[in-house]
């Protein structure tokens, strides 16, 4: 292989800084502030939602745990044998 230099294509962005796509980035932004904004805000909308997905995550969990022991209480034996009104004091 020889150490010969690529040609530069103008159109090639891989050699470009970081400032300079901060740059571009800026001046694309600039020139459609509305459309930046909008995308902006559903950005934000859509970190929000995964954010509060998984602040939320535990509760439902503890939730579900609780649901479900819940759903399954079958009257025992010893329900039928003591109902609530032999529970109360006949005075």
């Amino acid at each position: 292989m020889s150490k010969e230099k690529e040609r530069d294509d103008p159109d090639d962005f891989g050699g470009i800084s970081f400032v300079g796509m901060i740059f571009i980035l800026a001046v694309v932004a600039l020139g459609r502030p509305w459309e930046t904004l909008k995308e902006l805000f559903r950005l934000v909308r859509r970190l929000g939602r995964g954010v509060l997905r998984l602040v939320l995550a535990p509760f439902r969990l503890a939730g579900l745990i609780v649901w479900s022991r819940l759903a399954d209480r079958h009257p025992t034996f010893e329900d039928y044998l003591h109902r609530v009104d032999e529970d109360r004091d006949p005075s």
